[in-house]
């Protein structure tokens, strides 16, 4: 997760007031001024105030911070739907562009957004709260592939890059102005039913487009390397769904790109081919090793190979005469891998050796190569299938294939798309995000599906691009250097995290008030400086929000960067506040939902304090 970096230590005078000013600052935080703290500085004077010790503090344990798992229901219901997009048959992708909280900064208090191009090249950007069309740009052809989101260029603010039959474009997460645009792709294909991936390939820090074996530059465009050498396109057509992806595979320390039939290096050098059939690929492992391994799925056949090309073992006839790209997850709670692959007219999971493990009948007769998603929904340690056909958007049992949703609220004419699951609105569960077409019916646009109940296990606010796996991305949208491998934390591809409601040990977050200083009030200056503790039992990740209120309204927020173990707590934070913004009191909050909450703690009524002396009141 990528953080704001907090100031080293300030030490206030004591005689500032009642309380022990102690505390860092965030040199992008919402201070209510324009006067900004210089992050390079080991010692900041705050005029009057002096400087301040920034030990952190520590807090008591709550011994009684142990919870059982907690299940949630099933009880899907449309949260919204947007049908001004028109017919859209692209995988929707979410993460944070706009800055929702108006802090100056994308944070995990912002809104994330959802993404998508409809039938005509057109991307639109949409909020994930309610639906609404944030902007709409580009004109990117028929068929277009599905986007992706990301930091292109490593500035704190994500880009959308779209892709089509009449070439590629990147634009402004925050307002759809076209940042460049390059022509039709090469190779006898075109992106159409493909899919944009956006990875760090030579780990600099500077991001790479990829799509299919050709990369470009992420903040220009230019072309990185043309491989020529398979393209990750599992239709069988020359003109269809490109999309290679991009994992260390060889454990090299190196991102390579990865197609059907050959593994291509950082620099575009083919390192090696192994002669078969491209195919749409996923990455992941299956024989316990270190390095990983390649499923590959086109007309009908799913394949395995090792990360040296060779084939562990290959099936064919499995989904009619087509395949779709290829899902791996823990389907059915076992704690091995398994494959999803959806194809014309039935959709296949094989156990990590090739067996079938269950068929379901399904109806895609368009295209015949769509995808799905993975995803344990009720917390139960049972997984569920996200897929949709031509006329439904179901959600099966990973384990047996029951149907456990059939939403008929659905058309598509189908490419390589699939629904994706993200919390696309903030309240600490995944919803369900998929788009229509007018074919077999008259549904258009994109549709968000929520649990009625809201017991949805918490989902990333991030799905970032087709070729989702995790590590591929920050919560942030930023792209890492050098990513965390998937497989040995997670081990799936185009799935969710299912291991994020286990029970045991809980976190409980508590504000810290180190101090308030008004002696500056009159110089438009009032500083409170305050931290969070864990008074819990687990681990508390980095992120945490702490919030100051005045009115009820959220006058600053500024994020933990550092973990804090049971008992610990962290660095303060000075907020710098405008004594015009505060009143009589003031409330500090930590993980509040307004700015961002993102912990499940053992007790949510200890998570303010509120100050109503010293202020400039």
């Amino acid at each position: 997760m990528s953080m704001m970096r907090l100031l080293p230590a300030l030490l206030l005078l004591a005689a500032c007031s009642d309380y022990n000013l102690n505390g860092k600052t965030d040199p992008n935080f919402d201070s209510g001024d324009d006067d900004d703290f210089d992050p390079d500085d080991e010692d900041v004077d705050l005029g009057l105030c002096g400087t301040a010790d920034t030990d952190p503090r520590e807090v008591a344990i709550d011994e009684s911070c142990i919870a059982e798992p907690i299940t949630g229901t099933f009880t899907p219901v449309i949260k919204w739907q947007q049908t001004a997009v028109g017919d859209t048959y692209v995988t929707p992708v979410v993460g944070q562009l706009t800055d929702d909280n108006g802090n100056g900064v994308l944070d995990v208090g912002d809104t994330p957004d959802v993404v998508a191009s409809n039938g005509v090249g057109v991307t639109f950007a949409l909020s994930g709260d309610d639906g609404r069309v944030l902007w709409s740009a580009g004109s990117l052809g028929a068929e277009p592939a599905t986007p992706a989101i990301g930091d292109l260029d490593g500035d704190g603010w994500n880009e959308v890059v779209g892709a089509g039959a009449s070439g590629t474009q990147a634009f402004d997460g925050r307002t759809g102005a076209l940042l460049w645009s390059i022509g039709t792709y090469g190779g006898g294909h075109t992106p159409q039913c493909g899919a944009v991936g956006i990875y760090d390939l030579k780990g600099d820090g500077a991001a790479e487009v990829v799509i299919g074996h050709i990369a470009y530059d992420g903040a220009t465009g230019a072309v990185s390397f043309d491989a020529g050498s398979g393209v990750g396109d599992g239709a069988g057509h020359p003109w269809a769904a490109p999309m290679g992806v991009a994992a260390d595979i060889d454990r090299d320390g190196k991102l390579e790109v990865v197609v059907g039939n050959a593994i291509i290096s950082p620099n575009g050098t083919v390192e090696w081919n192994n002669g078969r059939s491209d195919g749409f690929v996923a990455v992941a492992n299956f024989d316990g090793d270190d390095n990983g391994e390649i499923v590959v799925a086109g007309e009908g056949n799913v394949r395995l190979q090792d990360d040296d090309g060779t084939v562990i073992w290959s099936r064919n006839g499995l989904t009619g005469t087509t395949s779709g790209p290829p899902t791996v997850a823990d389907f059915d709670g076992d704690g091995e891998p398994e494959i999803g692959v959806a194809g014309m007219g039935q959709y296949v999971v094989l156990e990590a050796d090739g067996v079938v493990k269950w068929t379901r009948t399904t109806n895609d007769y368009s295209s015949g190569f769509t995808g799905s998603s993975v995803f344990d929904f009720e917390g139960d340690g049972a997984a569920e299938v996200v897929y949709a056909d031509e006329n439904d958007v179901f959600v099966f049992d990973g384990a047996t294939g029951a149907v456990k949703m059939r939403e008929p609220s659905h058309s598509s004419a189908t490419c390589s798309e699939y629904p994706s699951v993200a919390d696309i609105d903030n309240d600490g569960h995944a919803e369900i995000i998929y788009t229509s077409s007018a074919y077999s019916g008259g549904e258009t646009g994109v549709t968000a599906i929520m649990d009625a109940d809201d017991s949805w296990m918490p989902g990333r606010p991030v799905w970032n691009q087709h070729a989702y796996s995790i590590t591929n991305v920050d919560d942030l949208g930023a792209i890492p250097a050098k990513p965390d491998v998937n497989w040995d934390s997670f081990n799936n591809f185009r799935s969710g995290d299912s291991t994020v409601n286990e029970g045991g040990l809980l976190t409980d977050a508590v504000p810290i008030i180190h101090d308030v200083c008004n002696d500056e009030c009159g110089d438009g200056h009032l500083y409170v400086t305050a931290g969070v503790g864990n008074q819990g039992l687990a681990d508390m990740p980095e992120g945490v929000a702490i919030s100051i209120y005045s009115s009820g309204e959220i006058v600053a927020t500024q994020y933990t960067d550092e973990v804090l173990s049971p008992g610990e707590g962290s660095d303060g934070m000075v907020f710098d506040l405008d004594p015009d913004l505060v009143g009589s009191s003031i409330t500090v909050k930590v993980d509040s939902d307004a700015a961002g909450s993102m912990l499940g703690e053992c007790n949510e009524d200890n998570n303010s304090e509120k100050i109503d002396k010293g202020l400039c009141q």
